[in-house]
């Protein structure tokens, strides 16, 4: 009888346990959200934080750089912004319903770098800058999967893609292609965060 109450007590023991584990374990979404917070560069910030106006125009240079990875692809240069504009791909193209200040789109290549330069109409406003980093000639293919700042195009080569702002009286680099932004102040924008360096 003194065993069989003492099972009886290590299972109650073991399910109270589990019970207490379960309810005081902590939520795997703020879980995830500190440690993505805590894994940013100081440099880099969650697009989330941004305020309307920048949420809407980094959405619109994803869907601007899908356009020009496509274009890419198929043949092999990347599009000017008088190409992607006169195809309505935003943000290169003039869209009556955004509100706020305009943009002066330019596309900028450099050796292995292609920037698309936005400045704003007015100056308060910030710039936006999309740099897209191939790989030189003769370099190792990139064994980085997938993710907000790896873009695989067909062929197999792996491109090095982000999204960065800095207010425009701070905008330094005039239209030189940006390799490093955040030497210049450039503030990276990211959907989450470190996993994409």
């Amino acid at each position: 009888m003194r065993a069989e109450t003492l099972n009886v007590l290590k299972v109650a023991a073991a399910i109270f346990v589990v019970v207490a584990a379960y309810l005081f374990r902590p939520a795997s979404s703020i879980v995830d959200r500190r440690s993505s917070i805590v894994d940013l560069l100081p440099y880099q910030k969650l697009v989330s934080e941004a305020l309307p106006p920048g949420q809407r125009t980094f959405r619109e240079l994803q869907e601007g750089l899908l356009e020009a990875e496509r274009v890419r692809a198929t043949s092999g240069k990347w599009p000017d912004v008088a190409m992607l504009a006169g195809e309505g791909i935003p943000p290169f193209a003039a869209d009556p319903t955004r509100k706020g200040p305009t943009y002066k789109w330019t596309s900028v290549r450099q050796d292995w770098a292609t920037n698309y330069i936005g400045v704003p109409s007015d100056p308060s406003a910030p710039a936006w800058v999309l740099v897209i980093l191939e790989p030189a000639p003769g370099e190792p293919p990139d064994p980085a999967p997938n993710d907000e700042t790896h873009h695989r195009l067909p062929d197999g080569t792996t491109l090095h893609v982000t999204i960065w702002s800095i207010p425009e009286q701070n905008r330094r680099s005039g239209f030189a292609a940006l390799r490093l932004p955040q030497n210049e102040g450039w503030t990276q924008w990211m959907i989450g965060g470190g996993n994409a360096r």
